[in-house]
């Protein structure tokens, strides 16, 4: 690769790292676009040179791991394309992962051929530590006041959430992905130890390989994740079950640091992550210096031993352990409750699970494209919980792209892991965490998780490329042996091509959208701001939340009902846009549309109470005025129907009662208001 494309590479990689941690680690649309956009450009730039018959030897790939993994992300694309062409439940979601999908490819490529040169490693190794301290760093200065970011920080008074009332979330806005992220930073660091301290190192070296532990442990502990610090645990073990051979260097370096992250950890959570500033900062760098240098002499004192058995190697080793004893009770004493009774969330999940799984049944082996819980778990949902994700990385998957996705999935991180466990297991914990949490809550609906898992991957290929038995293989008799053999290069710098012309047209599409999107929601004169909104459905016509906007600044209930005929199309089972267009229809007064989508309204969100309480008032007036016009036959079905209705309510309220381990969280009850437009009809019913 030429000098000019691989320093752009290099850019480009760090540039998607960095921009991901910036923008909520990528779990919005319009946070993708920008990215997906930039890096489409880039990876265009670059392989328009390797059409040439000359460069396209530098791109084959003779690892098989490696081919699997490079052309698995784009399966998953085809299969999301598939269901493009295929009416999808939503296709503004089908698309949106589709492009996620297609980040997640280039990057991959991009960081694979970076991973390949002799300084791919340093800039790995380079961007790793600045995603990881711009994501500790924004945190905690956060907490500390310095920096104010939107919803970092989350304060609650359920026990069940947390313990101390305050959980931090840092960049992304949600605590446990932002934990399960920091757990692989900070394990990382913890297992890069063991090879640091066998190369001999300055003590400025080791002083710089321990400074990271004490802020990812911290907002690892700030963030009071139960499901990531298991999900830690159990690839810290698989890492020592690994590196048993040399196990003291890590535990003995990180047992100060650990330490003061747990004093810090009670010291912040006692003041629900609101310190002084001043001597808050204070205490966080005596804290930070002392554990470093305490570290640092901690191994300096094991290194002086005579002996296993010695007085030097026996106090290091009582220190260490009395240190991370002092750690680990700091934070249980804190949590405990939380972590031994308070098991609501987890009990949720198990519901989620379970109606989740009856969904998977109605399109097991393809799915039903993207977004598929989010819109469907109101019509699905057996208790009136609060849930629009589904908590599970490889459910959701299921639910998306059924068990070919799925299969297709475990392919790619089996490859993965596979890759990690020949070439570089001190990255394999990192992995391990990222692997594991993301069963037990919706870690992939952030790109930044996919991001860190081809990092990851790319890091294992640089370095088995560092090593010293490795050697480049000399691909130009591999490629043009045959005439057969120049088949598989060409097309895959074909379907890359491809992949990025396209996926460049639809970031383009989006963002230009989102951008209308975002002017006409600063506007204040309606016309200019319908005019926007309907520029950005030009761009981006399968955009749901666009053309509700523009619903509800519409002129006419002509116009509301054109809007969403239009939006219906790409997403028809859609429960707001169902909603709307019922109110749309009752508005203009057509009975038998009207009663039409307000009940297929309700059958998409039966657990709403405002809807029934509106239903049940909007056809009573209805009823009403149909009467007043003498149109008596049109009355009469209207008071029927809301008397059937209403009784249908009770019925669900109900049958939900009956659920053992009840959840209602959308406080789904039967209210004044229903119960008396419900009186009011049945006298009106009997009246005709």
């Amino acid at each position: 690769m030429n000098s000019w494309r691989l320093n752009l590479s290099y850019i480009a990689v760090i540039i998607v790292g960095v921009a991901c941690c910036l923008q909520t680690g990528v779990f919005f649309a319009v946070d993708l676009y920008p990215i997906l956009l930039c890096l489409s450009i880039v990876c265009f730039i670059i392989v328009v040179p390797i059409l040439n018959k000359r460069n396209r030897g530098q791109w084959h790939v003779p690892n098989l791991l490696m081919k699997v993994i490079l052309i698995c992300p784009f399966v998953i694309m085809g299969l999301y394309l598939f269901h493009v062409f295929m009416g999808p439940l939503s296709l503004q979601g089908t698309v949106v992962e589709f492009m996620k999908w297609g980040l997640y490819s280039h990057f991959a490529i991009l960081a694979y051929s970076i991973g390949c040169i002799d300084k791919g490693k340093i800039v790995l190794r380079v961007g790793w530590h600045m995603m990881g301290a711009l994501l500790t760093s924004s945190a905690l200065l956060t907490v500390y006041g310095v920096i104010d970011i939107p919803f970092s920080i989350i304060h609650t008074d359920n026990l069940g959430i947390s313990a101390t009332g305050a959980r931090l979330a840092g960049l992304l806005q949600y605590p446990n992905t932002f934990a399960a992220i920091m757990a692989a930073f900070l394990l990382e660091r913890l297992f890069a130890l063991a090879p640091l301290v066998q190369r001999h190192p300055s003590a400025r070296s080791v002083l710089l390989g321990i400074m990271p532990l004490l802020p990812y442990t911290a907002a690892l502990l700030l963030s009071e994740s139960r499901g990531a610090w298991l999900a830690a645990g159990f690839a810290a073990a698989a890492g020592l079950v690994l590196e048993r051979r040399r196990l003291t260097p890590p535990l003995l370096l990180a047992a100060a640091p650990v330490a003061c992250a747990a004093v810090l950890y009670r010291q912040l959570t006692d003041v629900q992550l609101a310190p002084p500033l001043g001597p808050g900062l204070m205490w966080l760098a005596g804290l930070w210096a002392g554990s470093v240098l305490a570290g640092l002499g901690l191994w300096r004192l094991w290194q002086s031993r005579h002996s296993l058995v010695s007085a030097h190697a026996i106090t290091s080793l009582i220190i260490g352990a009395a240190l991370w004893t002092i750690g680990v009770l700091a934070v249980w004493t804190t949590v405990q409750e939380r972590l031994t009774a308070n098991f609501g969330t987890v009990s949720a999940r198990g519901i989620i699970y379970r109606d989740a799984w009856r969904l998977v049944q109605q399109s097991p082996w393809i799915g039903q494209g993207g977004y598929t819980w989010r819109w469907s778990y109101p019509a699905i949902q057996s208790q009136p919980y609060v849930g629009s994700e589904v908590h599970n990385g490889y459910l959701d998957m299921l639910l998306n792209t059924g068990l070919l996705g799925i299969i297709i999935v475990m392919i790619l991180l089996l490859a993965i892991g596979t890759t990690l466990l020949k070439n570089n297991r001190v990255l394999l914990p990192s992995y391990l965490v990222l692997v594991l949490h993301s069963a037990v809550d919706f870690d992939w609906s952030y790109s930044l998780s996919w991001i860190l898992l081809f990092w990851l991957m790319a890091w294992g290929v640089a370095a088995r490329a560092m090593s010293d038995d490795y050697s480049e293989p000399n691909v130009e008799p591999i490629v043009y042996r045959h005439p057969r053999s120049r088949i598989i290069p060409v097309a895959m710098i074909g379907l890359w091509l491809v992949t990025t012309v396209g996926l460049t047209t639809l970031a383009l599409r989006g963002e230009m959208g989102a951008r209308l999107y975002r002017q006409a929601s600063h506007t204040i004169h309606k016309s200019s701001s319908q005019a926007l909104l309907r520029a950005s459905l030009q761009w981006n016509p399968a955009n749901v939340e666009t053309a509700l906007a523009l619903v509800q600044r519409a002129s006419t209930e002509q116009e509301r009902i054109q809007v969403l005929r239009n939006s219906l199309i790409y997403a028809p089972n859609h429960p707001r846009l169902v909603w709307e267009m019922s109110k749309a229809y009752g508005a203009v007064g057509h009975i038998n549309l009207y009663i039409e989508w307000l009940n297929k309204g309700l059958s998409l969100d039966p657990y709403n109470v405002n809807k029934w309480s509106q239903s049940l008032e909007t056809i009573y007036q209805l009823s009403q005025t149909q009467r007043h016009e003498g149109n008596i036959y049109e009355s009469r079905l209207l008071a029927e129907t809301g008397t059937e209705m209403y009784l249908k309510y009770q019925e669900l309220l109900e049958e939900a009662n009956q659920h053992e381990g009840y959840r209602n969280d959308r406080d789904f009850k039967l209210t004044d208001a229903a119960t008396n437009w419900g009186n009011k009809l049945a006298m009106l019913a009997q009246t005709q």
